[in-house]
């Protein structure tokens, strides 16, 4: 795509925004990508971090959550100067802040469940908070997809957590933490990135087709 063309498709989205502020939202979905990668690395770390010890965990957790955000930022700030905007959108502020909370409090609860040892809840927080934002997130950009895996998440976290507790298994460390395990790593990771994949797509084709 030629300088030209380049500006006209931005000069279009522009129009779009000015036209319906309700639907402009810019997003680098390589951000997705980025969240999906930390939350692999932490569902396979986050024990023997805690293991080690309740502070060297908390402190890994926490390192890996504020290189997600300042990737995000960085991201955020190179689309938003594609449409010549300065700073952040309310739209934009409302979930990175919600985002912030929700991690804040994951990380403190995971801290204190850390402590007594129940590392297998620690997982079901995550699924079940980050899916929270993952709602707002599919309200946002009106992207049904991201709300359908917020419902996934939502219902698998529930589920694991009522079946663990009735069969008492929440400090289970055998074949039923691998599959909380891996339906984090399928809630938070895979679909989030396939959904990604799927807009960056459609992006990538409004552009060629001009829209």
């Amino acid at each position: 795509m030629s300088e030209k063309e380049e500006v006209l498709r931005q000069i279009s989205e522009i129009k779009h925004h000015l036209v319906d502020k309700e639907s402009f939202y810019p997003y680098n979905y390589n951000a997705c990508h980025v969240w999906s990668f930390i939350a692999v690395v932490l569902t396979f770390v986050m024990i023997p971090s805690y293991e080690s010890s309740v502070t060297f965990g908390t402190a890994v957790t926490t390192i890996l959550i504020l290189i997600g955000f300042i990737v995000e930022g960085v991201l955020t700030k190179k689309v938003n100067k594609s449409y010549d905007i300065d700073e952040c959108t309310r739209r934009q502020e409302f979930v990175l802040k919600s985002f912030i909370m929700i991690s804040l409090f994951a990380i403190l609860f995971s801290t204190v469940l850390a402590m007594m040892k129940l590392y297998l809840p620690i997982f079901l927080l995550w699924l079940f908070l980050i899916s929270l934002g993952y709602f707002s997130v599919g309200f946002v950009l009106n992207i049904k997809a991201y709300e359908r895996v917020a419902m996934f998440n939502i219902f698998s976290s529930l589920v694991l957590l009522s079946y663990g507790a009735y069969f008492g298994l929440l400090e289970s460390r055998g074949a039923f933490l691998s599959i909380v395990q891996g339906v984090v790593i399928l809630g938070l990771a895979v679909l989030p990135s396939l959904v990604a994949l799927q807009q960056q797509k459609v992006e990538k084709c409004n552009k060629a087709c001009g829209v």
